[in-house]
């Protein structure tokens, strides 16, 4: 029992570090064979440049951290077996309902991204709605199956993508 417990405590650590790691690698220093940087001997960044206005930069930065941040969350809510609550934050955080926040604004970031770009994000919030989804039905497995596909997108994106 004593060991389940431990495993609990450690798996949200574990996960975060593990995405953690991932998004560091997309900011230049991959080594994934798959990456755009995989065979770049001389050290550039070989990810498509995507320039946008410095606010909408900050508020797409914003997001991303706050995404970053939801993440961390529902691997601790699942690790607690909580998944009503990993639902609820997926969805609140991440999920559709979550897009077009800054529309109103004339600064949103999808106007500026290329359509490849635009439709890993979409992804990315339909992911998360699905992860809310098989979250509430109460499959542990199939919700952690489902947030892979959530983490894939964000992967996805910072290794193709960059905004400086």
């Amino acid at each position: 029992m004593t060991e389940d417990i431990t495993v609990f405590r450690i798996t949200p650590l574990f996960a975060t570090t593990i995405l953690l790691f991932a998004v560091n690698s997309a900011s230049g220093e991959e080594s994934d064979s798959n990456s755009p940087n995989a065979n770049n001997s001389t050290g550039e960044d070989l990810r498509q440049l995507v320039s946008m206005p410095e606010q909408t930069r900050q508020f797409m930065r914003e997001d991303m951290l706050n995404h970053l941040s939801a993440l961390n969350e529902i691997i601790s809510l699942l690790a607690s077996n909580n998944l009503d609550a990993a639902a609820d934050v997926a969805e609140t955080k991440m999920g559709r309902s979550t897009m077009g926040k800054h529309r109103g604004t004339g600064m949103g970031p999808g106007r500026y991204m290329p359509l490849e770009m635009r439709n890993i994000g979409w992804g990315m919030h339909d992911a998360a709605t699905e992860f809310s989804q098989v979250a509430k039905k109460g499959d542990l497995t199939g919700a952690y199956n489902a947030l892979q596909k959530v983490t894939a997108s964000c992967v996805a994106c910072h290794y193709s993508y960059r905004t400086r």
